[in-house]
C-alpha cells in the first residue's frame, strides 16, 4: 500500500511542477511593473520536479523488491 500512495505523491508533484510552471508564466491582471519572478519560478519548478522524480524512484525501487 505504501508503494502505490509514494508512486501517486511522485505523479502528482511532477503534474504539480508543470503546471507551477505554466501558471507562473500565465499573464495575469494587475500593474504593469509585475511581471514574473524567474528565479522563484524556477526554484519551484526544480525543487518539485526533483522531489517528484526522487518519489518515483523510491516507489519503483519498492517495488523491486
Amino acid at each position: 500500500m505504501r508503494k502505490l500512495i509514494v508512486l501517486f505523491c511522485g505523479i502528482f508533484l511532477v503534474s504539480l511542477s508543470f503546471w507551477t510552471l505554466y501558471y507562473g508564466y500565465s499573464p495575469k491582471v494587475g500593474v504593469i511593473g509585475n511581471g514574473p519572478n524567474d528565479k522563484l519560478i524556477w526554484f519551484q519548478f526544480g525543487t518539485q520536479f526533483l522531489s517528484g522524480i526522487c518519489a518515483l524512484f523510491l516507489a519503483f525501487n519498492l517495488r523491486k523488491k
